[in-house]
């Protein structure tokens, strides 16, 4: 029953052809991309096993290419993305061989430049800022609900029932505890991948909220004591809190600093302030961390000294590593394993082992030029604007963040692509002025019907 993800080709194509290649992204892809766990494959033989997700995006890109290719004109942040992706594909060719590398291609080709360049080349064209950002997170914000169950009952009902035509596939993937409550995973298949999903889709909210994008209230639910778009700020809020994912936090936080210092009055010295306070913080805690693991000898460590020894020493081994095959890694699943440290919780060193720190060093180069054009074009629109770079600023910092502390997989990939193709369109179009439906949504004496709560 596995096979059943290749009619998402049908879907992703009819939905593309009958609309529009944007169109099928809101419409069929992301709602896909955001429910479905991407640990499920249409195990075929002699072809790359795509998930869901790649199912879809496979003729949405086809129909981009074919529609708006020739509009392209190639930018740094395009090579740069196209160049990550293939580094990724060509290494593990070189590790593993062509039967090993097809999955690979496959993934990089459709999860990552397909949602980058689908998303740089439909989005602006077709003015789908709000509607794409809303789309995002009234999903996320059903899944953060659907979560709570799974907080509750400490199991994940997005891989129990969704699963069922997949049977064995995905069983790697457990609720974790901490604090003695059930850390939420949902189609995310990991807590802290699900904590990095909230982030991008809080601060997206934040945007549409700012900016007068949502209904006073829910149309069915006029009843309601507080807005639309405060129940769902509050909604995945909650979300983020029950995947206890401290990663995800402190990225979140940081990137909220940053989005809030692009709305202050005085921009400039709100943006000084916190990089000037992050500094501070960043050196005196260093020196604590290292202050905290001089345990002196005959002296006891406690639980969270021991964690964080084991990380520390993990690092320093597998860093050893890495630099063995500094250009293109060991491979995806032939890098050294050390006795007793089998999972890295660090995306830059998973990188490096895997597919070389040039990978990774390209990745951050990616980030940190999409955050420095988005700093620019934010600090051109004025305060009032309510800019969308500043959001995406927030979401590349987050996760920037956040990869320190996990790896970058799962549906949480294509997501980030997205984000930064999304980004890249609005940098190189119209911002602020150029986003339809960038005036307030008219506030009706009565509730929208249920269609437009969804558009």
């Amino acid at each position: 029953m596995h096979l059943i993800l290749w009619f998402g080709v049908v879907a992703g194509l009819y939905a593309a052809l009958r609309y529009s290649p944007g169109k099928a992204l809101v419409l069929v892809y992301v709602p896909v991309l955001l429910v479905v766990p991407d640990t499920f494959h249409a195990i075929t033989p002699g072809l790359p096993d795509p998930s869901a997700n790649v199912a879809v995006m496979m003729p949405i890109f086809l129909v981009t290419l074919i529609v708006y290719g020739r509009f392209w004109r190639p930018s740094v942040a395009d090579m740069l993305v196209i160049a990550v992706a293939g580094l990724m594909a060509y290494s593990e060719y070189a590790a593993a061989g062509y039967s090993e590398a097809q999955n690979l291609l496959a993934g990089t080709l459709f999860q990552i430049v397909g949602p980058y360049m689908v998303a740089r080349l439909a989005i602006e064209r077709e003015r789908l800022h709000v509607e794409l950002a809303r789309r995002i997170v009234i999903i996320v914000f059903g899944v953060a609900l659907v979560g709570l169950y799974e907080f509750k009952f400490g199991w994940n009902p997005f891989l129990v029932y969704l699963g069922i035509p997949f049977s064995g596939q995905g069983r790697g993937w457990v609720t974790t505890f901490r604090y003695g409550f059930a850390r939420v995973g949902g189609p995310y298949a990991h807590c802290i991948l699900a904590g990095m999903m909230m982030v991008m889709a809080y601060r997206l909210n934040r945007w549409l909220e700012w900016g007068g994008h949502w209904e006073a209230k829910f149309a069915r639910f006029p009843w309601l004591p507080l807005s639309k778009g405060r129940l769902i700020t509050l909604g995945l809020l909650l979300g983020s809190i029950t995947t206890i994912a401290r990663g995800p936090w402190l990225g979140g936080l940081a990137g909220a600093l940053f989005v809030n210092a692009g709305r202050h009055s005085k921009r400039k010295l709100a943006f000084m302030l916190v990089v000037g306070g992050i500094a501070l913080v960043a050196l005196p805690g260093y020196l604590g961390f290292q202050a905290y693991l001089d345990v002196k000898p005959g002296v006891e460590m406690t639980l969270s000294q021991e964690t964080a020894m084991y990380r520390k020493v993990l690092f320093e081994k597998y860093y050893a590593i890495a630099l063995e095959r500094p250009w293109l890694g060991w491979g995806r699943n032939t890098w050294p394993k050390v006795l007793g440290m089998i999972s890295i919780d660090n995306y830059y060193l998973l990188l490096s082992l895997m597919h070389g720190v040039l990978t990774t060093a390209l990745l951050v180069g990616l980030m940190a030029w999409m955050s420095v054009r988005l700093y620019l074009k934010g600090m051109s629109e004025p305060p009032q604007a309510n800019s969308l770079a500043f959001t995406f600023l927030g979401i590349i910092i987050a996760i920037f963040i956040s990869l320190v502390t996990v790896y970058l997989g799962e549906n949480v990939v294509p997501s980030f692509f997205l984000m930064l193709g999304w980004a890249e369109a609005y940098i190189r179009g119209g911002g602020a002025a150029g986003i339809s439906g960038s005036a307030p949504v008219p506030q009706p004496k009565s509730g929208f019907r249920f269609r437009r709560v969804i558009r």
